[in-house]
């Protein structure tokens, strides 16, 4: 793994090395002519040897130094025959055979020729490791184009996937939520359902003892009273006009209560003046039986409103009056009724002790306000409280008029 580098380094130190100019290549190629003349001089002159020869090496390598490739094998062309023709013109001793000469020439041709195809095989291998290199960079650059694509195509991916799971958590937080509320909602209808029926047993029961004890009764007695009279048991006439008279005022005050038990059932006023007037009735009544101080404040709808509609609006004010009078301690009681052409807008407000609100939330006896709760929500209204410990209620309530219309 570190020769790479090193190869790789001394290529390029090959490649960046400054050229030779001109004049010092004209230098060069002089410097090889007068140097080889010297050479061949001087081998003419001593006796066959391969000292001599030999010299014509050091030409050869000199003449690598030259950037023209033909340079060193026109140098090592002419040493070669240089080297040759001295055989025939130079000097030979007595006794020498000519083949001696001529095997010391060709040795002298081997350290001629052998520096120039060192040169030539390095140079090829430059050429084919600078190839190679060169290769080399081109599938790095496209290994490392494909590397980008795919961290790019990665972090994406990463990045979706945490977008995925950040959904994921909060879609299961908002389910567990609406779980919660969705069984925190059963809870309470299991309990109004629970505390519906109880309130309707003991209003059955108070009916049908107010029936037997009272009406009833006084029933019984009124027929004694016209048995007395049709028996003819009271004498004079003056007596039997007095006791009918009775009778009759009797019978009047049982009318009055049979018809305030039915109201109670069902406000016929709401079905024969409206609601606004029914509200007034029952905000009048409320003053009367107990002594507050009550305002109220209406405006009259353009179109009558539908009968659940106004039944809701009529039992919340209902039951927002009778807390106040359990409960509040108040003096003082506004009421505002105001009715335009898509709202139906209810306002009850007192300045009694108030209560708790986060503590009666979590309170169970609270039939009214569970009771008023499931009255708007199935006219698709709202119904907001607002109370504090010795700073009044405020119950308000916004009933749309198309809220009738509901599935």
């Amino acid at each position: 793994m570190c020769r790479i580098p090193t190869l790789e380094a001394s290529l390029t130190k090959g490649d960046n090395r400054p050229s030779m100019t001109p004049s010092s290549h004209r230098l060069l190629l002089l410097a090889i002519v007068v140097l080889g003349i010297g050479l061949f001089s001087l081998d003419l002159y001593l006796p066959l040897g391969i000292g001599n020869g030999v010299l014509y090496g050091g030409l050869v390598v000199l003449s690598l130094a030259s950037p023209d490739r033909k340079v060193p094998l026109i140098v090592a062309g002419g040493c070669s025959v240089l080297a040759l023709s001295d055989v025939f013109l130079g000097v030979t001793l007595p006794n020498v055979p000519l083949w001696m000469g001529i095997s010391n020439r060709l040795f002298c041709l081997t350290a001629i020729w052998v520096p120039v195809v060192y040169f030539l095989q390095r140079r090829k291998s430059e050429e084919a490791l600078r190839q190679a290199h060169d290769e080399l960079e081109v599938r790095v650059e496209e290994r490392t184009r494909e590397l980008a694509l795919v961290n790019e195509t990665l972090v994406e991916e990463i990045a979706e996937r945490m977008e995925t799971e950040r959904s994921l958590r909060e879609s299961e937080r908002s389910l567990k939520a609406s779980q919660q509320e969705l069984q925190h909602n059963r809870e309470e209808l299991r309990f109004l359902a629970g505390q519906l029926l109880t309130a309707q047993e003991e209003e059955r029961r108070r009916i049908a003892r107010d029936l037997h004890d009272d009406v009833n009764q006084r029933l019984a007695m009124l027929a004694m009273d016209l048995r007395r009279i049709e028996k003819d048991e009271m004498g004079e006439r003056g007596t039997i006009m007095s006791m009918i008279s009775s009778i009759t005022g009797r019978l009047t005050r049982v009318s009055d209560d049979v018809r305030q038990l039915a109201y109670r059932f069902h406000p016929s006023i709401l079905d024969d003046l409206g609601l606004t007037k029914a509200v007034r009735r029952l905000v009048d009544d409320f003053s009367a039986s107990t002594g507050l101080e009550a305002v109220y404040v209406h405006r009259d709808p353009v179109t009558p409103v539908p009968t659940d509609l106004a039944t809701c609006v009529y039992r919340i004010a209902q039951e927002s009056l009778t807390n106040v009078a359990r409960h509040a301690h108040a003096s003082e009681v506004e009421v505002e009724l105001i009715c335009d052409e898509g709202m139906i807008t209810l306002s009850i407000r007192d300045n009694g002790i108030g209560f708790d609100l986060s503590q009666a939330s979590q309170e169970r006896g609270r039939l009214g306000l569970l009771s008023m709760k499931e009255r708007v929500r199935l006219v698709r209204g709202t119904l907001d409280v607002i109370a504090a410990q010795g700073c009044g209620t405020h119950v308000e309530v916004h009933v749309p008029l198309s809220g009738s219309h509901h599935g």
